[in-house]
Order: structure tokens, then sequence, then C-alpha cells
């Protein structure tokens, strides 16, 4: 699975980022997973499977869709501001599934 993570600076999404990996990790997954800064969102246009949005880019979730052109939304506020690393696991395969 190849996991986009956008947000403001492409900062606060590491750690995150980090959670994820060491989830998919202990479970025996393949995840590629990348943050980036919502600038820097058009130059990834299909090289994901999908896309997952900081909350606070909540109001950007169509316009960053239309770029990237891969399923998108954004994270769930709680597990973004816990880094459920599983949690967002789990969101980004059921955006998948959709």
């Amino acid at each position: 699975m190849r996991v986009l993570v956008v947000c403001n600076a492409g900062m606060s999404s590491s750690i995150l980022v980090k959670k994820m990996k060491d989830y998919a990790a202990s479970q025996g997954e393949e995840l590629m997973i990348k943050a980036v800064s919502s600038a820097a969102a058009e130059n990834e246009a299909g090289e994901w499977d999908v896309c997952l949005v900081g909350p606070q880019l909540m109001h950007a979730v169509d316009e960053i869709a239309e770029a990237v052109e891969v399923p998108t939304e954004a994270v769930d506020m709680r597990t973004y501001a816990m880094a459920d690393g599983e949690g967002a696991l789990k969101q980004a395969k059921a955006l998948l599934e959709k």
C-alpha cells in the first residue's frame, strides 16, 4: 500500500507517518508512506494509492484530492492528535476500499 500524508508544512505529520510505519511493520505489512506539505502535493500525482490529509487542512481536501488524483480524506482529528498509527492505517485501508 502506498499512502501520501499531506499537512501544512509536512512536519506534524512526520510523527504520524512513523507510527503508521511502525504499526505496519508489526503486522508484517508492506507500507510505502510519505509526508509532504500541501504546496508539494501536486508533485505527487499518480504516485500513491490513497492520500490522508491533516485535519488542519480539512477545508482543502477536495483541492488536494484533485491535485493528487487518488482517493483522499482528512485524518480523523483524534487519530491525528494521538498519532495513532494503527487508526490512521485502518482509515487509509478503508479509503482504498471505497
